[in-house]
């Protein structure tokens, strides 16, 4: 789809160091998974977690279907992209198999789940029965989310395709 930016005809990097594509994925599963546990307790059906289930499954729905749209048709697919991710979109998917028009839509969970998520760990924090480990964990879920952001774009402002992927944070 974008082969013009395989042939090192704009600048960045070819691959990313492991190192960072471990950190700044533990970064977004350690979000993540806070999230699932801000919102475990909000809203039950008998004993099941109607939101913190409904938080898991849409993680793993748009995380996968972000793979496609985003990533099959990248420079770096087959490779290690800053989040590495390329490499998992050729695992899972087969090139120019996604649609990056969807992929830009499906990019805003990244802008719109996190005030979200803060808005119903607010309320139950303000009218449920939270304990302190929970009000802990809605300031990490704050702190987290604040480095969260200045991280990607850090990734995104050395990849080659930070001009025209869908998912890019480095054109905000």
């Amino acid at each position: 789809m974008y082969t013009v930016y395989e042939g090192g005809l704009v600048e960045g990097r070819d691959e990313f160091p492991l190192l960072w594509v471990v950190g700044e994925n533990v970064l977004y599963l350690a979000t993540w998974g806070l999230a699932a546990f801000l919102l475990w307790p909000v809203w039950h059906l008998g004993s099941l977690s109607v939101l913190g289930v409904a938080w898991i499954l849409l993680v793993l729905v748009v995380q996968t279907l972000l793979k496609k749209h985003n990533c099959t048709g990248c420079a770096y697919y087959g490779k290690r992209c800053h989040l590495g991710w390329g490499k998992l979109a050729a695992w899972l998917f087969e090139r120019d198999s996604g649609d990056p028009a969807t992929g830009q839509r499906l990019s805003l969970f990244y802008i719109l789940s996190p005030p979200f998520v803060l808005l119903a760990g607010l309320g139950y924090g303000l009218l449920g029965e939270p304990n302190r480990l929970y009000w802990a964990g809605l300031g990490l879920f704050v702190v987290l989310n604040a480095v969260t952001f200045p991280v990607r774009r850090s990734g995104c402002s050395r990849c080659k395709m930070r001009e025209v992927c869908p998912g890019s944070a480095a054109r905000t």
